[in-house]
């Protein structure tokens, strides 16, 4: 079964999980070739109510979700298993909730996005990419981008995003970053030391991977932009993030072969990409 990634439409909508929760619900109804009425009749509602629940403007429990499987007949599907689960997070991981107050309705959206992917591809070109932050270099790096941030909410934020496994389940976290965002200068030189030992440590995981686009890559315009790639559980479609000084965003078009020829062309081996990590830090003074 494909699936449509729904993407962010207004502010005044409901929350991006609302809104994927209606269209997994529509599309299995579309599959078994239901209209809402022949549907209603079958789960024992009202039209207009799985209308509502379909376009995300009412959030039925898990309990109410499992009784349509049920009577949809796809209980037993992995399919069902996912859309049970996602209906116990109305809002996102509880831990967005302390968040929800300081964040725009976009960044929300992405987030609970980015909570929902099993598997993340992240690329970094100046800076690091945000799963892949140590502690040091996010203190450290916050306050020079947004001279009014609050790092300890910063920090407690991305800390959470870092450990955040969709439903308990496995997450994988493939990095690749260019080396010229590891050897930028910083006032404090301890903490790129810290940084990369961080990436050191992130390589040894079994869900996770670290490459580097060693200097003397070839360059091209869609390597200038740092970007993500979601993938979802027992869904076939990709969601692209793209980040620049705005903020992180959905993107407009798909970027997995822009990734895919980073990797293939430009990205060093996982165990290559290890030793140039120790070489840098072999050649800072506090290394």
């Amino acid at each position: 079964m494909e699936w449509e990634i729904l993407m962010p439409i207004d502010h005044g909508e409901p929350n991006i999980n609302a809104r994927r929760l209606g269209l997994y619900l529509r599309t299995i109804r579309e599959f078994l070739e239901l209209s809402y009425d022949e549907a209603a009749v079958q789960l024992g509602c009202r039209p207009n109510w799985l209308i509502r629940v379909e376009t995300g403007f009412a959030w039925p429990s898990p309990v109410e979700v499992e009784r349509m499987m049920d009577r949809y007949q796809v209980r037993g599907s992995m399919v069902a298993e996912v859309v049970i689960d996602l209906a116990a997070r109305p809002n996102g991981p509880e831990w967005l909730n302390a968040h929800a107050e300081r964040l725009k309705p976009a960044t929300r959206d992405v987030l609970i996005m980015e909570s929902e992917a099993s598997v993340i591809r992240t690329y970094g070109v100046l800076t690091v990419p945000y799963l892949a932050r140590a502690e040091a270099y996010v203190r450290h790096v916050a306050p020079r981008i947004d001279p009014e941030c609050d790092v300890d909410a910063e920090w407690d934020l991305l800390d959470n995003r870092q450990r955040h496994r969709p439903g308990g389940r496995r997450r994988d976290l493939d990095v690749i970053i260019d080396e010229g965002a590891l050897t930028l200068q910083l006032s404090e030189p301890e903490v790129m030391v810290d940084q990369l030992r961080h990436l050191l440590d992130l390589g040894l995981r079994p869900d996770t991977t670290v490459r580097v686009v060693p200097r003397g890559a070839r360059f091209y315009e869609a390597r200038a932009n740092p970007f993500d790639l979601l993938e979802f559980p027992e869904v076939s479609d990709r969601l692209a993030l793209v980040h620049s000084a705005l903020g992180t965003h959905f993107a407009a078009v798909d970027l997995t072969d822009t990734w895919n020829r980073i990797e293939q062309d430009e990205a060093l081996p996982p165990e290559e990409s290890r030793a140039l990590l120790r070489r840098l830090i072999s050649r800072s003074p506090q290394g």
